[in-house]
């Protein structure tokens, strides 16, 4: 027989060529499928962001839960979500509730986060501080954890420091809301040396 040629796929047998073409033409669909489902799961997620970012916390944590139903590959990144969420409202128990779920498949870098994101809700600024310099050492490049180590050492009045590891985290992320905290913090520290003056 001679060799055949079809998408690409050789084969000495014609027959066998055929039934590529039609595995691969009877797979499509199901590749689309997959698209539109990592598609749609994309922009769910960028809403309860949205959502988060607005103040609409419950709203997003439901949506979070809904799309970790529908999605159990994506359970721990979504976990790690919820849980900051709930964290950041105060509602602690539910958090380490999510937490003790989930603890055995996090990194030490996502132990870590959650660890300083669970001491800035008891106003445990220091030790926040600490874990999110951690998280700094395993990950430079970790926008998040030097954006929050710059927040604690804001609220440890540590203004300078805090300014410092601002103007690092810029060099990583130009995230507007970092940018907008970088500039406040600018104005603040001018206030400062002026108030100092007179």
């Amino acid at each position: 027989t001679k060799l055949k040629r079809s998408s690409g796929i050789n084969a000495e047998y014609g027959g066998l060529v055929y039934h590529l073409d039609q595995a691969l033409l009877a797979g499509l669909p199901y590749v689309q499928e997959q698209q539109v489902i990592k598609y749609k799961t994309s922009l769910l997620i960028q809403i309860a962001g949205a959502l988060a970012g607005s103040g609409s916390i419950q709203p997003a944590i439901k949506l979070l839960m809904q799309i970790k139903k529908d999605q159990p590959d994506m359970t721990v990144p979504l976990s790690n979500a919820i849980i900051r969420l709930y964290y950041q409202v105060g509602n602690i128990y539910k958090g380490e509730e999510l937490l003790a779920e989930v603890q055995g498949s996090l990194s030490e870098e996502e132990r870590e986060m959650n660890s300083g994101f669970r001491c800035i809700a008891h106003g445990e600024y220091n030790e926040a501080y600490q874990h999110f310099a951690r998280v700094v050492n395993l990950n430079p490049t970790n926008a998040v954890a030097s954006i929050n180590g710059a927040v604690c050492l804001l609220y440890l009045g540590r203004l300078s420091d805090s300014i410092v590891q601002f103007e690092g985290a810029s060099k990583i992320s130009l995230h507007p809301m970092l940018l907008f905290n970088l500039v406040s913090l600018y104005e603040l520290k001018t206030i400062a040396n002026t108030t100092k003056k007179y």
